[in-house]
């Protein structure tokens, strides 16, 4: 399905949760998770627009979806802060938005508000590819680096499930045939794989867009690295930081400099020879 510039896509696990809903007779129930997870997510869409980052897909799941932006230039780590938080946000406001005309018009609204609560604290858990983890990946990227910031997100995510999957049993165990939580626990996993295994591309898209910042601005701020000749490619680039160009120092074993190489030249090395290469076998092929 395609809205204006944006494609809609329905995972598999959505399909699932609907047919349980439809099977089960919640069909008003249905319909107000339809219009919290619509909320949710054109907020996402309006708050990307109005901050210039094109958003070409949303993926739906039960609760929430996961974006997918135009190409893969590295958006900010603020700008991806400030649209996460877009959609809980936007639940926080339609709870208000409900609870004045429940005041006012004398119409309860509690299942859709709670069904807004649900899903505004369900997206602030700190694992990907929810909104909170999208967050926290983000906020520690500017301190640890893009990859190990995915990776710690990513462990959340397991250890979100985990007590999902937990619940889910306690609940079916007390006579609750609710499968919801272990569904939800499933679709976590699997996202959280993906996204470790898209953890190794961060750093690239990171590049292209400082190459791009870098042809506009004409200057940036500048890192220095120091490492020692059998270090790995691969632990170097996991220690860049976003929206930083490094300068990587090479130190003999008496910690004395032999040679510097730029972040640009590190990353030649690594689509030619492999992320596995050392410092050292790049040096013998510069001679």
């Amino acid at each position: 399905m395609k809205i204006d510039d944006l494609k809609l896509k329905i995972n598999p696990f959505t399909w699932v949760f609907i047919l349980l809903l439809i099977i089960t007779g919640f069909y008003i129930e249905l319909i107000n998770i339809i219009l919290t997870v619509a909320i949710h997510e054109i907020s996402h869409y309006y708050v990307a627009k109005k901050l210039n980052v094109n958003m070409i897909q949303v993926e739906i799941f039960p609760f929430g979806g996961a974006a997918i932006f135009e190409s893969e230039i590295f958006i900010r780590p603020d700008l991806e802060i400030v649209i996460a938080l877009a959609g809980p946000l936007s639940n926080l406001v339609f709870i208000m938005i409900l609870v004045i005309l429940s005041e006012v018009t004398s119409i309860s609204f509690d299942y859709l508000i709670k069904i807004n609560v649900l899903m505004c604290a369900f997206n602030l858990l700190p694992g990907v590819p929810l909104d909170g983890g999208r967050a926290l990946k983000a906020v520690l990227s500017s301190f640890i680096g893009i990859t190990r910031a995915n990776n710690v997100a990513v462990k959340f995510s397991y250890v979100i499930s985990f007590l999902l999957i937990y619940s889910g049993i306690l609940m079916i165990i007390n006579g609750n045939k609710n499968y919801v939580f272990i569904i939800t626990a499933v679709f976590l996993i699997i996202s959280a794989k993906k996204e470790r295994k898209l953890s190794a591309y961060f750093n690239l898209r990171d590049l292209a867009y400082k190459k791009e910042e870098f042809y506009k601005r004409g200057c940036m701020n500048v890192k220095q690295i120091a490492v020692l000749e059998n270090q790995k490619l691969i632990k170097i680039i996991n220690c860049f930081l976003p929206l930083k160009y490094h300068i990587i120092v090479v130190l003999d074993k008496n910690l004395r400099e032999k040679k510097r190489l730029t972040e640009t030249e590190l990353f030649d090395f690594a689509v030619s020879n492999g992320l596995y290469l050392s410092i050292g076998d790049i040096l013998n092929k510069l001679k």
